[in-house]
């Protein structure tokens, strides 16, 4: 596929346009505000901590090119993925008491590595909760305030944060599994755990796709120009994704180990950022014809981000569409659920 070159500076003016970005208190979230406040973006982040939301004010103020006016861009919305009925009347209430507009719906947060030996308290894996189904809840609200958008200021995205990880999920989605537990086995339980990481990425990125088909497409067919698609941010080890490895009896020693080496190898939370913010923003996107598509980091010859492009999914899964239907259906009915 072809590539895009991509830096921060490259993103055009945002002036009155209105994001909202999931887990933007830290790493590639935290960046990828700064990346928006930087071009005139009003931005809300979306998390569940207040005082993680003020750390990010504060980590935003001490950057040199950060204006006081940039800060004052920035807004809290508490948002707890781990409950649907919570996710789900965040969204609404949002719609309802910022009715104006909303451009860019930017879905980034996550987690990895739960132990498996609970669910969540809607009777879900975790993981799968977090990532996907949180998420599904609360950006369904708010796909009338995103069309709206687009029929009056003339597009609106939403981009949803997958990785290459979906290639973990070796066979798709066992919808069984995600309602049962596992024992905790400790280390050897690490694979397992990447497999439900796996399962819960290929759901984001079948989500794009199936929300694309379900929604966006349709509204393109009238001239209402909206878009989903999914994206890959890179291998980066800093995001806290998956805690500190303790849970899983990983000495502190190896973790150390394995984060040093991630500062050497790995993007930084910037690098990361790009191609979510590269995807939610730039022009070109637009003008493709086909979406609900998934995007990757395009890198130099020793390893660093330059770009990003459009790739196809590392597994079959990625693009079975009955599976992305089924997908739907499931996550609907754990809405109808989470609401009785």
């Amino acid at each position: 596929m072809a590539s895009n070159t991509f830096k921060p500076g490259d993103v055009p003016n945002l002036s009155e346009k209105v994001a909202i970005v999931t887990g933007g208190n830290r790493s590639i979230g935290l960046e990828s505000v700064y990346m928006l406040i930087c071009k005139n973006c009003t931005v809300w982040i979306a998390g569940r901590s207040e005082s993680g939301f003020e750390d990010a004010k504060k980590t935003l103020s001490s950057r040199p090119d950060v204006t006081e006016t940039m800060v004052s861009r920035v807004h809290f919305l508490k948002l707890d993925l781990a409950e649907i009925k919570h996710a789900e009347e965040t969204g609404k209430e949002f719609a309802k008491q910022h009715p104006e507009r909303l451009d860019i719906l930017l879905c980034n947060a996550g987690v990895s590595l739960q132990k498996g030996d609970q669910l969540s308290s809607d009777g879900y894996e975790l993981t799968f909760q977090t990532n996907h189904l949180g998420h599904f809840a609360f950006a369904n609200t708010l796909l009338p305030l995103l069309e709206k958008t687009a029929r009056e200021h003339g597009e609106a995205r939403v981009v949803i944060t997958s990785s290459d990880a979906h290639a973990f999920a070796k066979s798709g989605i066992d919808f069984d599994a995600l309602q049962q537990t596992k024992p905790h086995q400790g280390m050897r339980g690490i694979g397992e755990a990447m497999s439900r990481y796996g399962v819960s990425k290929l759901s984001n990125m079948l989500y794009a796709r199936e929300l694309d088909k379900r929604w966006a497409a349709p509204l393109r067919a009238k001239g209402v120009q909206v878009t989903a698609d999914c994206v890959h941010p890179g291998t980066i080890l800093g995001t806290g994704l998956g805690g500190s490895g303790s849970e899983w009896g990983v000495p502190s020693l190896v973790t150390s180990g394995v984060r040093l080496l991630g500062n050497v190898v790995g993007f930084s939370s910037l690098e990361g950022a790009c191609t979510g913010v590269y995807v939610a923003t730039m022009p070109d996107i637009r003008a493709k014809a086909e979406h609900g598509k998934y995007y990757t980091p395009q890198l130099n010859w020793h390893g660093r981000y330059v770009g990003s492009h459009e790739q196809p999914p590392d597994t079959k899964w990625g693009e079975d569409d009955e599976l992305a239907a089924r997908l739907w259906t499931f996550s609907e009915e754990a809405l109808q659920k989470a609401r009785a």
